[in-house]
């Protein structure tokens, strides 16, 4: 398919119209990095500036889960945390992480289990791993009665058995980071899910995904 060259700001309209309805929360700040340990005042600043309010730091492994409380109590009411492990980190899960999580997890500054889920398009962790540590994460959130922070690459079909066999409890639910199709976003809504854009809007195929689901929720 074959796109002009102005037609991104045609899909990007139905986005424009209903920018002052949205509350901006970044759920997506990488601020565990080491990168930002010089300037994340300053960097909390420019979100603010630009109409950020708040920032949730989503988590990846133990030690990133216990490092974004720390920075949560830091900084009460700019940013927040969860507490999860990524399915590229399937492979490091201990007995002792489900207790671990729930300790981080119980404190009121962590809004979200995860980021947890299936990622079968990198062989980082094995699929029945991924599957394991995923539906006990599942297990985490619906008994602290948390949302949840999702994340799916390559693996829509086992992710939406999986997701289903726990509904309604494990709702609320955000997928992170989506890239997928219209259709997969449309399956995860009608479920009651959420989903988290991310700089991939400026792809003009994401943009296109993103239209149409404007589309549909308006």
């Amino acid at each position: 398919m074959a796109f002009q060259p102005n037609s991104t700001v045609k899909v990007l309209d139905p986005i424009r119209e209903n920018y002052d309805n949205y509350l901006l929360i970044d759920v997506g700040s990488n601020m565990v990095n080491k990168k930002f340990s010089r300037d994340l005042e300053s960097v909390l600043q420019r979100a603010k500036d630009s109409g950020v309010q708040k920032i949730i730091v989503p988590c990846t492994s133990l030690r990133t889960s216990k490092e974004a409380l720390r920075l949560a109590r830091i900084y009460p009411g700019s940013i927040y945390s969860t507490a999860g492990i990524h399915p590229h980190e399937a492979k490091s899960w201990e007995d002792n992480y489900y207790d671990e999580l729930k300790d981080i997890a119980k404190n009121p500054e962590c809004v979200a289990i995860g980021i947890c889920g299936l990622d079968y398009n990198k062989d980082f962790s094995s699929p029945d791993i991924q599957r394991k540590v995923f539906e006990l994460q599942i297990s985490l959130a619906k008994e602290l009665k948390k949302p949840i922070m999702l994340h799916q690459k390559g693996a829509h079909e086992d992710f939406l058995k999986i997701i289903k066999t726990h509904l309604p409890l494990m709702l609320p639910a955000i997928l992170h980071s989506f890239t997928g199709s219209f259709e997969e976003a449309t399956d995860y809504i009608n479920l009651g899910m959420y989903i988290g854009i991310t700089g991939n809007i400026y792809h003009v195929m994401v943009m296109l995904v993103v239209a149409q689901l404007m589309t549909v929720i308006s």
